[in-house]
């Protein structure tokens, strides 16, 4: 079972009356409630810390009773991780490896499902038809900008700087923009107040992609994971690096990235080139640069006092992983 922190705990309980009203079999539901443990342990951030995001955007913007979109948020996260990794081919996690891919993604599907359930749930809300219409759309609609970035992003093995941002964006940006943006729309339609909450929520995103490339850079300098080249081609300290050397070291890193799964040597010589070339550093510019946005998205919306703080803790708990 996940914590049943104060702050989630009306959210974990329409989760599970969602369920229970669904029709799901006893054996699914288990299913899903193993999928969000295992999810939330696995990125080393509990349940309380997701599942505060939306509601403390709607809060900060005046409003309350946030868990229908909070909910829809998080199940919707959960989803699209477990489908991310699918289709990234990343090791199987134990709790699906025996039963095959097929299995987790009828897992994914019912998250996804559940999460439109939880959207369903704002009826009961003291909102009008027209803000539950536009909630649902600004949920939902973003998907399409987010599946197309997965496109992308399984389609081109090795992308251009300008490639990777606009994927960046689309996946990671607006995703987390959903959840600051739809929890603000709770409590105000000030599209000045939306905007800040938007800015804020997508470079949130950005820098938690950042941050994941960085930790990912990390591992493969002190070896603690097996290197994948086609994953590991997409990551940005390398396509950084491909864009900016020049063409005779290019080639070089190009050779040393193809062996890299296998020979260590190669290895170390990609991360000697991405350290000469500036890769690290260039990443430690872009994760400042969007905490700067997402707190100029703050101002934007006129966040003060105790919520800012709180927004504001859960950026700089980013961080905590690599601390």
């Amino acid at each position: 079972m996940l914590p049943r922190l104060d702050q989630s705990a009306k959210i974990w309980n329409l989760i599970e009356r969602i369920w229970s009203e669904s029709g799901a079999w006893p054996e699914f539901i288990d299913a899903m409630h193993l999928v969000l443990s295992r999810n939330f342990d696995k990125d080393d951030f509990d349940f309380g810390v997701w599942a505060s995001l939306p509601g403390l955007c709607c809060q900060a913007a005046g409003g309350n009773a946030p868990e229908p979109v909070a909910a829809a948020w998080l199940l919707f996260y959960t989803a699209a991780h477990l489908m991310d990794s699918l289709e990234d081919r990343d090791d199987p996690d134990p709790w699906w490896q025996a039963f095959g891919p097929g299995a987790a993604i009828n897992l994914a599907t019912g998250l996804y499902f559940s999460a439109s359930l939880a959207l369903q749930q704002m009826s009961a809300l003291p909102l009008d038809q027209q803000t539950v219409q536009q909630i649902n759309l600004q949920v939902l609609q973003p998907f399409m900008a987010m599946c197309s970035g997965q496109h992308q992003d399984l389609v081109d093995p090795a992308p251009t700087l300008e490639q990777y941002w606009r994927i960046a964006g689309a996946k990671s940006g607006e995703f987390f923009a959903i959840a600051c943006h739809s929890g603000a729309r709770l409590a105000t339609d000030q599209a000045d107040i939306l905007r800040g909450f938007h800015q804020f929520g997508y470079n949130f995103g950005l820098l938690l992609q950042v941050l994941d490339d960085l930790k990912d850079y990390k591992d493969l300098s002190q070896r603690e994971r097996i290197v994948d080249s086609r994953i590991l081609s997409r990551s940005l300290p390398i396509v950084y690096v491909r864009e900016v050397c020049a063409d005779s070291v290019r080639e070089r890193f190009d050779q040393l990235l193809s062996q890299a799964a296998s020979d260590p040597d190669a290895v170390s010589a990609l991360t000697q080139i991405i350290e000469e070339n500036g890769g690290t550093l260039y990443l430690s510019v872009e994760l400042e640069k969007f905490r700067d946005l997402a707190l100029t998205g703050l101002d934007l919306a006129g966040v003060q006092n105790q919520h800012r703080t709180a927004l504001v803790a859960i950026l700089d708990k980013l961080y905590s992983p690599l601390s």
